[in-house]
């Protein structure tokens, strides 16, 4: 099965879904739809072991102090493990489900442009672990959060 065949399945019909395209230009046109569209994140590469996306600081994702906001951190990187949850879905009334994530804030994003990278850490029967890491402009980790999704049928 191609990579994100079942996903008129998982989407409710108030989203307009792009039907031609890559997987990161149908991915992103759903994010753009959406709350995590307000942390400005970009989807670079989509598959369901790796994921990356970026985000520039900007007034709409940064918190009061003005710094990047941590839930546009923790948002992006349970947006791009969700995507990539998609990719491991293979019958018609199977769903993701968050059974856990967390996040550990190492620096803040002052500035610039943060990239995001997530990876498959553990797949066991149903249940799919992810890491992703959260990089600023120079680089440095700024944060690292892990999910756990469960696949169950609905």
């Amino acid at each position: 099965m191609a990579a994100l065949d079942l996903i008129n399945e998982i989407l409710p019909d108030h989203f307009d879904q792009k039907t031609d395209g890559t997987p990161e230009q149908r991915a992103q046109h759903l994010v753009n739809q959406c709350f995590p569209g307000a942390t400005g994140m970009q989807i670079e590469s989509l598959t369901g072991d790796l994921a990356t996306a970026s985000s520039t600081l900007q007034k709409k994702n940064m918190a009061l102090h003005g710094l990047m906001h941590g839930g546009a951190y923790f948002t992006i990187g349970d947006t791009l493990t969700a995507l990539m949850c998609i990719f491991h879905v293979t019958k018609p009334r199977e769903r993701m489900l968050t059974v856990n994530a967390s996040i550990r804030y190492l620096r803040p994003i002052s500035e610039g442009t943060m990239l995001s990278k997530a990876r498959l850490s553990k797949k066991e029967g149903n249940i799919l672990s992810f890491v992703c890491d959260f990089y600023n402009a120079e680089g440095k980790r700024a944060a690292q959060a892990r999910f756990k999704y469960a696949l169950i049928e609905i």
